[in-house]
């Protein structure tokens, strides 16, 4: 069997960012290899990651402020699919799936490979969706306008916002589509273009002849940012294509009652935040 893999990247965050990050991986059952892109971070952050079993990428070295660091143009929400891409264009063929989420405000409940082996079926990638539409969600919507334009941003509007921050499937469909939202999200207007670019490729073929569209109501991932999020959630409530997921017996549930296998943004509900922060920073 081949192995699996966990890719993630960061700038800027020091160890208590990530830490929640590292060790739900370790909790959660995964058992593949996992590696970071580590643009800029201190000396001691890499070593608690390298010490946890990551490959870590780093780029130039200051070994006076013990810091690695790399000066780039382009926002590392983008960037990090062009290594992402890197890293899998020699590797894709030792792995079966590749899971790659952002990184301060994801935890894992389940091991997220299992996940993809029970559930994927005949699909190559699977992506979560928020539970509105591009045109309900302020954020999403300029953001969208601002990567397209706005005759195309009237051909989506009505599409469910699927979330960049959580993706996985099949290791050659994971490359191509990290090569795709990096190539398609440089040299435009807006510099955060990721989510904008995801979501027109899944939605046009060839992409959505082998996604996985998954809602609030799977359990492959939560995506708390206006769902569940007590400052949104008045305001955004009646626009919820679903029902917004709940906390029980010290997990984040869909609607049904089950598990997540990922959860996102649980930084913005205090309750969730509090939870995880006691469970995992240590």
């Amino acid at each position: 069997m081949k192995k699996s893999l966990i890719i993630g990247a960061f700038g800027g965050y020091e160890w208590e960012q990530v830490v929640c990050w590292s060790n739900s991986i370790d909790r959660c059952g995964f058992t593949g290899d996992r590696a970071v892109f580590a643009l800029n971070a201190s000396y001691e952050t890499v070593e608690k990651l390298e010490a946890r079993g990551f490959r870590t990428l780093v780029f130039d070295r200051d070994d006076e402020n013990r810091q690695y660091y790399h000066a780039s143009a382009v926002k590392v929400h983008v960037e990090r699919f062009r290594f992402i891409y890197e890293y899998l264009k020699d590797t894709w063929q030792d792995y079966d799936y590749v899971v790659t989420t952002d990184m301060r405000d994801v935890i894992f409940q389940s091991d997220p490979v299992a996940w993809l082996r029970d559930n994927l079926g005949g699909r190559q990638i699977v992506v979560s969706g928020e539970g509105l539409r591009i045109a309900d969600e302020d954020w999403n919507r300029g953001n969208f306008i601002d990567t397209y334009g706005p005759a195309l941003y009237e051909l989506a509007k009505d599409r469910e916002v699927n979330n960049v921050g959580v993706l996985g499937g099949t290791a050659e469909y994971m490359k191509d589509l990290a090569f795709n939202i990096f190539s398609a999200g440089v040299n435009r207007l807006a510099p955060i273009t990721d989510q904008a670019v995801l979501n027109a490729l899944i939605y046009t073929k060839p992409f959505s002849d082998v996604t996985l569209y998954t809602s609030q109501n799977s359990d492959w991932a939560c995506q708390a940012g206006v769902s569940a999020d007590p400052a949104k959630i008045e305001g955004y409530g009646p626009f919820l294509m679903h029902a917004p997921p709940v906390f029980e017996g010290g997990a984040v549930r869909n609607p049904s009652g089950q598990a997540y296998c990922i959860v996102h943004q649980y930084d913005r509900v205090p309750e969730w935040n509090r939870h995880f922060t006691e469970k995992f920073a240590n």
